[in-house]
């Protein structure tokens, strides 16, 4: 049995309208998702402007033809708009109104609605740019690790094309493809195009959606709540990826441990409150002095480990003693009183104990420790054996790096206790 174009608008509407319907119910449930909101009427304008193609296949008077692609405008406009709103955009409503103004402003001009071939091509035109507009903001979102963003990105350059290809084709193809007189078939199959756009489109920009909050929630889960570095789980996890990637390029990876000396005294004499403001000022201080890439985990209490990808010893020296020295001359206000803190720095490479996570973390672990029994304020780096620091002064000593480790056995919570 053959499905004529206009079935296939009927059938096109009903979907449109349970679409915009489910859309709208997302965005009450989370208001803050403003997205559902536009790609909600994005479906509901849809389906008006279906209504009036219609009633313009029936009588083709300037209000279904003229107001129809009007209407068909503005929902692709807010589909444009619902995409700048994902990816944390405001809206542009001036933008939103100039193609169904300039559409119906043009419509005004006699002999223009009588004329497909100048309908083709303005409307066409219109929606090819609406349509490639959303997919540039998608994609300047791009970083965002959404797989089915790119799905949707391809969903609108393929409209883009479609639309753009009118252009050429308008005293070629028969409407709605080009504008020589209509044929059931051709009305047909584009409407199945269409309708099989709106379908994806749905189904994709809800997958997009849904990808999102699951990325936030792992991130929430791998954040710690205070400093907003990554926490101990994310270490695991960064940690190991990272390793068996430089280990696959035979790339160097150098590991800080970095602890706030004396930490509990500050919660002794400010609280816990005091402490935190410690916290934050450090995590800060950091961020500061190491690249993008490079990754900052707290491990828990004042320790916090620190992965500096492609680095070698070298250049880790160097942005271990430029955070000692940053946070050293950093004033922190506690309580309206300020106050100085310091941090003791360890240093492992993979040059020298090669892919272990574990490893790393213990001999970085074992020349802070080092750092801390020469005084504090200090840059340790640990060596296969021994660990050579240095201290404001640039002072240097050598250390086993094994009789360190047997000795946090026994002094290790005696240590921490005081520092």
């Amino acid at each position: 049995m053959q499905i004529d174009g206009f079935t296939v608008v009927l059938i096109g509407l009903f979907i449109k309208a349970l679409l915009g319907i489910l859309f709208l119910t997302f965005w009450v449930k989370d208001v803050r998702s403003t997205w559902f909101a536009w790609w909600s009427a994005t479906f509901f304008l849809g389906g008006v402007a279906s209504v009036l193609f219609i009633r313009g296949n029936l009588a083709p008077e300037f209000m279904p033809i003229g107001f129809g692609i009007a209407v068909l405008l503005t929902a692709f406009g807010c589909c444009w708009q619902g995409a700048r709103a994902f990816e944390g955009r405001p809206p542009t409503f001036l933008l939103l109104l100039a193609a169904p103004a300039l559409w119906l402003a043009v419509c005004l001009i006699p002999g223009f609605l009588e004329n497909v071939a100048y309908r083709v091509v303005l409307s066409g035109t219109l929606l090819t740019v609406l349509s490639a507009m959303t997919a540039i903001e998608l994609w300047r979102g791009r970083q965002e690790p959404l797989p089915s963003r790119w799905g949707v990105i391809v969903l609108f350059a393929s409209l883009s094309i479609i639309f753009a290809a009118r252009i050429p084709l308008v005293g070629v193809l028969p409407f709605p493809f080009g504008a020589l007189p209509m044929q059931s078939t051709a009305l047909a199959a584009f409407n199945t195009l269409m309708f099989l756009h709106t379908i994806v489109l749905a189904v994709l920009t809800v997958a997009m959606a849904k990808e999102r909050l699951e990325l936030e929630q792992r991130q929430e889960a791998q954040t710690d709540l205070l400093t907003g570095a990554l926490n101990r789980r994310a270490f695991t996890a960064h940690g190991s990826r990272l390793l068996l990637r430089h280990k696959v390029e035979e790339q160097p990876l150098c590991l800080l441990f970095l602890d706030v000396d004396r930490f509990k005294s500050f919660n002794d004499r400010f609280g816990h409150a005091g402490g935190d403001e410690v916290l934050l000022k450090f995590v800060a201080v950091v961020h500061d002095s190491i690249r993008p890439t490079d990754l900052l985990f707290r491990i828990g209490g004042e320790e916090f480990c620190c992965l500096l990808p492609h680095t070698r010893m070298d250049y880790a020296r160097d942005v271990a003693e430029r955070v000692r020295q940053k946070f050293a001359a950093t004033a922190v206000e506690v309580a309206g009183i300020p106050v100085q803190a310091t941090v003791s720095l360890g240093i492992a490479s993979t040059e020298v104990f090669g892919y272990d996570l574990d490893v790393l973390m213990r001999r970085a672990d074992m020349a802070v420790y080092a750092a801390k029994r020469q005084g504090r304020n200090r840059v340790m780096l640990a060596t296969s054996h021994r660990a050579v620091g240095s201290n404001q002064q640039g002072a240097s000593s050598a250390h086993d790096a094994s009789a360190a480790y047997a000795a946090i056995t026994l002094a290790q919570a005696k240590s921490r206790a005081t520092a």
